[in-house]
């Protein structure tokens, strides 16, 4: 009985840790095109959308290649976001598909963060769909718009 308690104990710490420190995803994107083609589309949208702002600080949340922050700008309210591309550099170099995720967001208020983190979890849907709204009518849609097919959520 000892050894059962030990080995559930032991478990139960381990699955903790796992998820420790994580940001999740509040929503992911899939396209059915190879990364670099995402991310083409992706900074040709940042660039030609006055809308949609890239954060100028570079930094491990903003690095152009995993990370990239920006801000949706929508009815002269700003929301800010931390999308992560999904995947490795063998991932990219391999994959005909790639994606992108919400790893952070936050309304004019302030309001969000992360699914890890608790800001943004499933029963907080009102915050959810504010965030991801704005940021699929402010830049996804446009994504969609540059690569001329539409993304389909991520399994």
């Amino acid at each position: 009985m000892k050894k059962l308690l030990f080995i559930l104990l032991c478990t139960s710490v381990l699955i903790g840790c796992m998820g420790g420190g994580t940001h999740g995803s509040i929503e992911c994107y899939q396209y059915q095109v190879p990364k670099s083609d995402l991310e083409k589309a992706v900074k040709n949208v940042i660039s030609t959308t006055p809308t949609v702002i890239q954060d100028s600080v570079k930094g491990y949340y903003n690095d152009d290649t995993t990370y990239v922050t920006i801000k949706v700008i929508e009815n002269n309210e700003v929301s800010g976001y931390i999308f992560h591309y999904y995947g490795d550099k063998i991932y990219w170099a391999n994959s005909k598909t790639s994606s992108l995720s919400i790893s952070y967001a936050h309304n004019k208020e302030g309001r969000g963060g992360s699914s890890g983190n608790g800001g943004v979890k499933w029963y907080n849907f009102k915050l959810k769909e504010e965030l991801t709204g704005v940021f699929e009518r402010g830049f996804i849609e446009k994504i969609d718009q540059e690569l001329k097919i539409k993304h389909t959520e991520c399994n």
